[in-house]
């Protein structure tokens, strides 16, 4: 008896009944939704392409977002490539791939620079809009915050989308061969590094070891690619961040991504930064505004900040319940309750404030207490 992973795998390259079209459409359609609940991802042109590596040290591309490459009348749109290699895998992760790129659109449209090095690093501004699009980051020491996966909210909210891209999935495109390459035993050059601009040089290991050297355009260190540039620190250059660039030190004296833990095995429940939570988490407070409650759920995550000093509770809009409304019966005793507050013991005039406890009299009664 086949398996339903044997099945999938005939499907995926069965030679029959393949439609391009239907491809890109599923594609197309994906992007709409992701559009339709995020209104200021951009329209953008959808194509299928090469993702192989041209170098051997180089990685597969899964996809990549291209800002003004299409002319369509007057209005110039951006362009999205999936890579034909990406369509082996399953629906739900070239669906995680479409959604990283609106990351890149969404942060293109809002003005903000959310990579360095060529587009490989991913930095941290990149982490909080993918956490507004419902993807969960980690961190890689190469690549930044670009490793993404799907929460379980956003999962359940594109369910169909996603079930509509493994109908189109059958077929996909077969890696370049790239070749053994040349292997140098020898670096007589050194070690090469870039800065943030990127411009590039090489230098010895031993001068890179008495301290690097800044860009005097964009004040970045020239790093080696294989050095987190977030973390790095030397003796004589403590970050290599840019001057005036948003990602310095906090004014806390603490990294806010501490805090980042989406899968809560560090907090023991899902943990964001603030400001970081995915969409479709509200706290209280945030209930309250759409006139809604908890209605008995259990917090699904929380929000920490301030050295972990401060948290708030994150629950699940799809499980909220409206808030109740209060009975007339209600209604009469809590002001039945307020009228008696404001009822002085002497007297027993109604007065247009709450009457002190510590007297029981009206300020009329006893002028010499003052409010």
């Amino acid at each position: 008896m086949s398996t339903a992973a044997q099945i999938t795998d005939v499907t995926r390259t069965c030679q029959n009944d393949i439609s391009t079209a239907a491809l890109v459409g599923a594609l197309e359609a994906a992007w709409s939704a992701i559009r339709a609940q995020h209104t200021e991802v951009p329209a953008a042109v959808l194509v299928v392409g090469s993702g192989s590596p041209t170098k051997v040290n180089q990685g597969m591309k899964w996809g990549h977002f291209a800002a003004l490459r299409w002319q369509a009348g007057e209005q110039q749109l951006p362009e999205i490539l999936i890579s034909g290699e990406g369509l082996s895998r399953e629906p739900e992760a070239v669906f995680t791939t479409l959604l990283h790129e609106a990351t890149h659109a969404l942060a293109d449209v809002r003005g903000i620079q959310d990579t360095s090095r060529q587009g490989r690093w991913h930095n941290k501004k990149f982490a909080t809009l993918a956490a507004e699009l419902g993807l969960s980051t980690t961190k890689d020491d190469k690549l930044g915050y670009s490793p993404c996966t799907l929460t379980d909210l956003t999962r359940a909210r594109y369910k169909a989308t996603i079930t509509g891209l493994a109908v189109a999935l059958r077929f996909y495109r077969h890696p370049e061969p790239t070749g053994e390459g040349k292997q140098r035993t020898n670096n007589n050059n050194g070690v090469s590094c870039e800065c943030e601009c990127p411009r590039k040089l090489r230098i010895s290991t031993t001068a890179f070891e008495e301290g690097p050297i800044v860009c005097a355009l964009c004040s970045a260190a020239f790093l080696p690619e294989d050095i987190d540039r977030d973390t790095y620190e030397h003796p004589t250059f403590a970050t290599g961040t840019p001057a005036g660039d948003d990602d310095q030190a906090d004014d806390d004296s603490e990294d806010p991504m501490v805090f980042y833990d989406p899968t809560g095995e560090r907090y023991g429940l899902p943990t964001y930064p603030f400001k970081f939570a995915p969409d479709g988490l509200l706290t209280r407070r945030q209930l309250r505004t759409r006139n809604l409650r908890p209605g008995g759920q259990d917090p699904a995550a929380q929000i920490m900040w301030r050295r972990g000093k401060r948290v708030a509770y994150l629950f699940r809009l799809d499980l909220a319940m409206p808030k109740r409304t209060a009975t007339p019966a209600q209604l009469a005793a809590i002001d039945k309750a307020l009228n008696a507050r404001r009822t002085c013991s002497d007297c027993g005039q109604v007065q247009p404030y709450y009457i002190p406890r510590r007297t029981g009299s009206c300020l009329d009664c006893n002028p010499e207490v003052t409010r």
